[in-house]
């Protein structure tokens, strides 16, 4: 359980939110979301017909968690990539580890204040989806549920780059890598899932089972497909042929990314106890 009175969580908080660096993320975020919302909003009203115009909402919502999600990939992993990589750079980590606090504190304080930012970075947007929510074409249920996979996906990028920051000293490098890693997740994955989807098309007698269980198997780990199947109607459901095909995706990509988490903080706390024994 995260303590509020860790000092490392007090101390890294403090820096964060005293740097320029916090108002111009959190800015430039709002911004590029309300640019975005408010273009695609006036050719909607200018350019469409009174039918496509009278349904902004149901084309607004998603195109606003979509960006939000894309926009989370992109600087989610540099809140704690360089958490411990910077210490060891300016060489305060040994001074860090060999003091009263446990590898839990450290982890807890390190990972919280970044986790901490990026959730205050994506709540600054409540009042745009509330903006878009009024357009009407989404329900309330399906806006909460796309937050939820859009939370627990930036909180698996913050701890797998936290993992990263603990087993690579430069930062630069440890932020390349984390940076990677989530393109590897959010991009590479669904793009071998497409490619044995076109491959499959060429089949003459067609898929077999454990092909297209392969398939969709990583069509689950994406946020991307989680966040389609619930704000865009009609899209087709997983034949019933395939495994899991009655669980809804977004279930199978947060318990994916959970167990993502777990592991990280798990490896994190492994370096961090190994470095504290070997000192």
């Amino acid at each position: 359980m995260m303590e509020i009175s860790n000092p490392i969580l007090v101390k890294e908080m403090r820096t964060r939110m005293r740097g320029k660096r916090a108002f111009v993320v959190l800015t430039g975020y709002i911004l590029v979301l309300s640019a975005i919302i408010g273009l695609i909003y006036w050719a909607i009203s200018v350019n469409a017909p009174v039918s496509v115009s009278s349904m902004a909402g149901r084309i607004l919502s998603p195109v606003l968690i979509y960006v939000q999600l894309g926009l989370i990939c992109l600087i989610a992993p540099t809140f704690s990539a360089s958490a411990i990589s910077s210490e060891r750079e300016q060489e305060t980590f040994s001074l860090l580890i060999a003091t009263l606090a446990k590898p839990t504190t450290i982890l807890n304080g390190k990972l919280g204040a970044a986790l901490t930012y990026l959730l205050l970075t994506m709540f600054g947007s409540l009042p745009l989806i509330t903006l878009t929510y009024s357009l009407g074409g989404v329900g309330l249920g399906e806006i909460a549920l796309s937050y939820l996979v859009m939370i627990v996906a930036g909180v698996t990028f913050c701890s797998l780059s936290f993992m990263w920051s603990t087993m690579i000293r430069r930062g630069v490098l440890a932020q390349l890598v984390s940076v990677f890693t989530v393109i590897f997740l959010v991009l590479a994955m669904p793009a071998l899932g497409l490619l044995l989807t076109a491959v499959a098309n060429n089949f003459v007698t067609g898929p077999s089972t454990s092909f297209l269980n392969m398939t969709f198997l990583l069509l689950r780990t994406n946020p991307f497909a989680a966040i389609t199947y619930l704000v865009i109607p009609g899209v087709p459901n997983p034949p019933n042929t395939v495994f899991l095909h009655s669980v809804p995706v977004w279930i199978t990509q947060v318990i994916f990314y959970l167990l993502l988490t777990a592991l990280s903080i798990f490896i994190s706390l492994r370096r961090l106890n190994k470095v504290r024994e070997w000192l």
